[in-house]
């Protein structure tokens, strides 16, 4: 994968072997499990705060979130945190046997409106046993709202000005919608996400946090399901330098992207489907009108060999409708990947034509001076 991230090295430490909760076989669990697991049972007690069941889905991502965090800091062995949420889950369903209360009940909710359906039958069983196990009229009936979430299969969509910040909005079966803000620079990532009343209330949140650079964006509701092709490639893997607001929504944003998937499939206007976005790059798209501009521009041609190996690495991986994009955040990723080519005896040469390449594709893409020019001093850096 042509991507450097910079890792820490890999701790290796003992693992436990109880039992899978959902094979019953034993596994290894990775030593840093119990420890998380235990930080979000002291932790439940602060659901009892919350007043809305949307409140309480959002304490629930932040509970886990905070863990995955410390977890990403601190180890960088045994990182599969869809174990980790099945292992959660299985010691959840022990404690719903020994000690149901208010909390439990309140954070199996939480737990179920985020969760894969691989391991909702468990916490439907772990719900119905604290609701037995507990006075009648005693637990909160509003947290209930969590349990049967499904996309009604209304979505919208909006760019930045660049085009490699996409936010989909997506509305839901309980009151809100749904805000995946998926990063494009490089491999697609969601970076953060979250629930609003309306699509106007989600967008200019997520228009306040991007700046200046989505001022003249505007939500509109998809036609073309291949505008949804970012938000497809995000494939949840870990790669180390995630943020906060994005282990947050590690969960939430799958299981809100298996909604909406199911939704539209119901619609009969499916998804795009997942692939590679390093299969079908071809240098020469790129490579020949970069060329033409050069010569145009500068009046010699670049080296033919320099910018093949440039336009093959911008390429590969990129959602396939912007490729011809650049922003700053593009621009920081590719400066990391071109830096990690090490030995490559093209590398210097490659970093020195990083500026021009950045010019040609900012004013292809029509974009003000002002923001070709802030690109190009980045990318001299």
């Amino acid at each position: 994968m042509p991507v450097s991230r910079g890792r820490k090295p890999k701790k290796h430490k003992k693992t436990k072997k109880p039992k899978s909760p959902l094979v019953g076989e034993p596994v290894s669990f990775p030593h840093w499990f119990d420890e998380a697991i235990e930080n979000i049972f002291n932790g439940i007690s602060g659901l009892l705060v919350c007043e809305t069941a949307r409140d309480l889905e959002q304490a629930t991502c932040a509970l886990l979130g905070a863990e995955l965090k410390r977890a990403l800091d601190e180890e960088y062995d045994g990182l599969n945190l869809d174990r980790f949420f099945a292992a959660l889950v299985g010691d959840v369903s022990v404690l719903s046997k020994t000690e149901p209360s208010e909390a439990l009940w309140r954070f199996l909710h939480g737990l179920l409106a985020i969760s894969a359906p691989g391991v909702v039958p468990m916490l439907r069983s772990s719900i119905t046993r604290v609701k037995a196990a507990s006075e009648p009229a005693s637990l909160s009936e509003w947290p209930t709202a969590l349990r049967n979430i499904e996309a009604t299969g209304e979505v919208w969509e909006t760019r930045d000005v660049y085009g490699t910040r996409l936010a989909v909005i997506a509305a839901y079966s309980y009151p809100g919608v749904y805000l995946f803000d998926v990063d494009m620079s490089g491999l697609c990532a969601v970076a953060d996400g979250g629930v609003y009343d309306d699509v106007e209330q989600a967008f200019e949140a997520w228009r306040k946090k991007i700046g200046d650079e989505a001022v003249d964006a505007a939500p509109r509701a998809v036609t073309d399901v291949g505008r949804l092709t970012g938000l497809v490639g995000c494939d949840f893997m870990v790669i180390g330098d995630e943020s906060p607001a994005a282990l947050d929504n590690w969960y939430r944003a799958q299981r809100r992207f298996e909604d909406l998937e199911a939704a539209l499939k119901k619609r009969k206007t499916p998804l795009p489907p997942r692939r590679s976005f390093f299969d079908d790059a071809d240098p020469a798209e790129m490579a020949r009108p970069f060329a033409a501009w050069h010569i145009e521009r500068y009046g010699n041609e670049p080296d033919p060999v320099i910018v093949e190996d440039l336009a093959e690495e911008w390429m590969g991986g990129l959602v396939p409708d912007t490729r011809f994009s650049a922003s700053p955040d593009r621009i920081r990723y590719y400066q990391d990947v071109i830096g990690d080519w090490r030995d490559h005896p093209h590398r210097p040469v490659a970093q020195a034509l990083l500026p021009k390449w950045v010019r040609w594709l900012g004013e292809r893409a029509g974009l003000p001076s002002p923001l070709v020019e802030g690109m190009v001093v980045k990318a001299t850096k």
